[in-house]
């Protein structure tokens, strides 16, 4: 992919409206007709209106993404549209195409935001070593006041430290997240923490690693803080990798606004699930 093409996936990911149209088509599961996508979207930005206003939003939600979103998406790879049966359908693992590690990419959406990611107020610092991350995740699960946002690629991240802090925080009525696509990850919460949600994201920067550096594990507190760790290749005598962890800290730190938006589909479905949400929409 040339750098031109990836910089506007980029910024079609970063995009609100975008995201909010790719969760639509994840949670489906299935290919849509373009009638369904809108439905759904009108239904989501929305809680009362009248038929009319609804037919109106309906329609003019068709127009726009027959004629703007689902080819500009296509375009760059993002979706499957046919145009000539007008269904569409998400293509999987496609925020794959996003590497962490590149820093073109990254500087490319910290570009986004006027934050000065030099600024005192808004630093975005770097923690090194394993034992680093390690005490920075258990600080940030005993800040936690509403809802911990956690991602590992395997128990070796695990530590037990780690577990008992996230049992403390869902004693403390804490909100608990955690993804994986490691089996034995999910294995491990669901006998040690029962009252977890689970779920398997679809970035396969989060896949157990085949290739070094690689990212590891992801913490996001209350949306306002973050921990980002960068594996290491393993060393030949089997100690641990060494990890690099990047850390923001404030609503709109660069890195706490990047992860927000890359994170972007999950946390609106996350909130779209949530019960305040739904006795919003039905009260």
């Amino acid at each position: 992919m040339t750098s031109n093409v990836r910089r506007n996936r980029t910024a079609i990911l970063s995009d609100p409206h975008y995201r909010e149209i790719l969760a639509v088509l994840e949670d489906a599961k299935r290919p849509l007709h373009i009638t369904e996508l809108a439905e759904q979207l009108v239904k989501r930005d929305e809680t009362m209106i009248s038929a009319d206003e609804y037919e109106r939003q309906l329609k003019q939600e068709r127009l726009s993404l027959h004629h703007n979103s689902l080819p500009r998406l296509a375009e760059y790879g993002v979706i499957d549209y046919d145009l000539e049966e007008n269904i569409v359908s998400s293509r999987p693992n496609v925020v794959t195409e996003i590497d962490w590690l590149d820093e073109d990419v990254f500087d490319q959406l910290l570009a986004k935001f006027p934050t000065d990611s030099q600024s005192t107020e808004n630093p975005i610092g770097v923690l090194e070593g394993r034992q680093a991350a390690v005490e920075y995740g258990k600080q940030l699960a005993d800040e936690a006041e509403e809802e911990l946002f956690c991602m590992y690629v395997s128990t070796d991240l695990l530590e037990e430290e780690c577990l008992s802090h996230a049992e403390d925080a869902l004693n403390r009525g804490v909100e608990l997240y955690l993804g994986s696509q490691n089996p034995e990850v999910c294995d491990l919460c669901r006998k040690r923490l029962p009252e977890v949600t689970l779920w398997e994201p679809q970035h396969t920067w989060l896949r157990a690693p085949s290739e070094y550096p690689t990212v590891s594990r992801l913490v996001l507190v209350d949306r306002r803080k973050v921990m980002l760790a960068i594996l290491d290749e393993p060393n030949s005598d089997s100690s641990y990798p060494e990890e690099r962890t990047i850390v923001g800290d404030g609503e709109d730190n660069p890195l706490v606004v990047l992860v927000r938006e890359l994170l972007g589909p999950r946390l609106d479905h996350l909130d779209y699930q949530s019960p305040d949400f739904q006795s919003e929409i039905h009260s």
